[in-house]
């Protein structure tokens, strides 16, 4: 019977009968071990913590600590462009209150022309009624 190392856990139909493979060693027939599906989920069995398992964890962990280097720098600068946001929100802010200032200024002013012109208006109707009444 030939032995196989599976990397990941799996169940497999054959023939009718079902057979669950948990991860590690296996003696199976060669039928089964000739299974492409099998062949999928086995492998070489890993070496137990040698110089190649330390140096991979090395080159994760530099890889990690140079996409947490990369995340902090994107930290940094999504922080100062929330910042600038929040100026130019601030910015916007305050041009709408001038412009809320600049409107009500104006709306008082036409009203204030309004009554003159009304006055005016009035002035000289009761000037051609007092010009009509002397004649």
């Amino acid at each position: 019977m030939p032995k196989i190392y599976v990397k990941k856990a799996f169940t497999l139909q054959h023939e009718g009968e079902k057979h669950e493979f948990a991860v590690g060693n296996h003696d199976v027939p060669a039928a089964i071990a000739a299974h492409w599906f099998v062949k999928a989920h086995t492998g070489d069995e890993p070496a137990a913590g040698g110089e190649a398992e330390q140096s991979d964890l090395a080159e994760q962990r530099a890889a990690l600590d140079s996409a947490a280097q990369l995340l902090e720098g994107r930290a940094e600068q999504l922080q100062q462009l929330q910042d600038q946001l929040a100026e130019r929100q601030q910015a916007i802010a305050d041009r709408e209150q001038s412009a809320d200032r600049r409107d009500a200024e104006l709306a008082k002013r036409e009203a204030a022309v309004a009554e003159r012109e009304q006055a005016a208006d009035k002035a000289a109707a009761e000037a051609a009624k007092a010009a009509k009444t002397s004649k």
